[in-house]
C-alpha cells in the first residue's frame, strides 16, 4: 500500500532571517506586505511537493490512461502467463472441436442440431452412440459415392455444413478435367472460367490434364477418398464400442466424464493420424505451394503463413488453422508414416 506523509510548513518566513516586526511603522507597511508576500511565495516554492500516486489519484490529477497503464504494469507478469496458457488451451479446444465436428461421434456434438446431449440420461447417452455408429456407417457409402456431409466452424463462429469429395465424385472430376483440358477450355466444369486467348488455353490444357486430372484427382483424390471410407468404418466400430461403458460406468458422473474423454480423445487421435498420413488432408496443407507468394509460397511455409480462417481453398476452408494445428501437422510432415 502506498501512503502519503503529512507536510508541516510554517507560514512565517523565519528561515530567511528577516524579522517582519522591524517594519511596524505606517511608513513601512506597504514595504512590509510586499516582503511578507514574497517570502511566503518563496517558502511555498521550496516546500517539497509530495506528488505520490495516491495523492494524484485522490486529487483527480492522474489521467485515466496513466491509471490503466499502472494497473497493466502491476499485473503484467501474471496476466502474460495467464494469457499464454489460455491461448494454448483455446487452440487445443478449437482443434478438438474441428476434429469431432468432421465426423459423428463426439459426445457433446450432434449431427442433427447444436444442442449437447444430456449425458445423465441413459437412453440419450447410449442412443447417441448408436446414432453416431449408424451415421458413420452410412457415410461409408456416401464417401464411396459423391461424398459425405461434414460440419465445420466458419470465421464468424457459426457451425456450417460442407461436403468432401467421395470416390465416385473424384472419378467424375477426373473425366471433367480431362475433357476440359483436351478441348483447351471450350468445355469447363461448372464454376470455372474459360480461357480468353490462345496462351491461356495452352496453359489450361497442361493444368487440367497434368495437374488437376492426373495429380489432384488420381494421385491424391482417390487415395484420400479411400482414407475417408476407412475413417468411417473405424469410427463406426468406436461408436459401437462406446455403448458398453456408457451403459455401465456411464451411470455415474465420474464414469460419464471418463468415457467421454477416452473415446473423444481416441477419435481426435485417429483423425489426426489419418490427416497426416500420405495423401491425408494435413499433407495437402503442409505440402501446398504457390509461386505468387514468393518465398512464402514454399511448402510448409505457405501453410504456416496462411491465416487461421478465411481461406476459401478447400484444403483450409474446413479447419481453423491455428498455430498449434500448423505446428503438429508440419512436424508430422517430416515423419515418414506409411499406410
Amino acid at each position: 500500500m502506498i501512503e502519503t506523509s503529512g507536510v508541516s510548513a510554517s507560514n512565517k518566513p523565519t528561515d530567511y532571517g528577516v524579522q517582519i516586526g522591524a517594519y511596524d511603522s505606517a511608513e513601512t507597511t506597504s514595504f512590509k506586505n510586499i516582503m511578507y508576500d514574497e517570502f511566503k511565495r518563496q517558502d511555498a516554492e521550496k516546500s517539497p511537493k509530495y506528488d505520490t500516486l495516491t495523492t494524484r489519484i485522490e486529487s483527480g490529477i492522474l489521467h485515466q490512461l496513466e491509471r490503466n497503464n499502472f494497473e497493466t504494469q502491476a499485473l503484467y507478469s501474471d496476466t502474460k502467463k495467464e494469457a499464454s496458457s489460455r491461448s494454448l488451451k483455446d487452440q487445443f479446444k478449437k482443434y478438438k472441436e474441428d476434429q469431432l465436428l468432421s465426423k459423428p461421434g463426439g459426445d457433446n456434438f450432434t449431427t442433427k442440431n447444436d444442442n449437447s446431449v444430456e449425458q445423465s440420461k441413459f437412453t440419450e447417452r447410449v442412443g447417441k452412440d448408436l446414432l453416431d455408429a449408424g451415421e458413420n456407417f452410412k457415410n461409408i457409402f456416401k464417401d464411396i459415392g459423391t461424398g459425405a456431409i461434414i460440419k465445420y466452424v466458419d470465421k464468424d463462429g457459426n457451425i456450417k455444413e460442407g461436403k468432401k469429395i467421395g470416390l465416385a465424385g473424384t472419378i467424375v472430376n477426373f473425366f471433367q478435367d480431362m475433357a476440359s483440358g483436351i478441348t483447351f477450355g471450350k468445355y469447363t466444369p461448372e464454376g470455372e472460367d474459360a480461357p480468353d486467348n490462345a496462351l491461356e488455353a495452352t496453359k489450361h490444357f497442361f493444368k487440367k490434364i497434368f495437374v488437376d486430372a492426373l495429380f489432384k484427382d488420381m494421385v491424391v483424390g482417390i487415395p484420400r477418398s479411400a482414407i475417408h471410407v476407412g475413417e468411417d468404418a473405424v469410427f463406426t466400430c468406436i461408436n459401437l464400442a462406446e455403448t458398453i461403458p456408457d451403459a455401465t460406468i456411464g451411470n455415474c458422473k465420474v464414469g460419464q466424464k471418463a468415457t467421454t474423454e477416452v473415446f473423444d480423445d481416441t477419435q481426435v487421435f485417429i483423425d489426426f493420424v489419418t490427416d497426416v498420413i500420405p495423401m491425408g488432408e494435413a499433407g495437402s496443407r503442409t505440402h501446398a505451394f504457390t509461386f505468387k507468394k514468393g518465398l512464402k509460397g514454399f511448402p510448409i511455409v505457405h501453410n504456416i503463413t496462411s491465416p487461421e480462417q478465411g481461406t476459401e481453398d478447400e484444403k483450409w476452408k474446413y479447419v481453423r488453422n491455428t498455430p498449434l494445428r500448423k505446428t503438429i501437422e508440419s512436424v508430422a510432415a517430416f515423419i515418414p508414416i506409411q499406410m
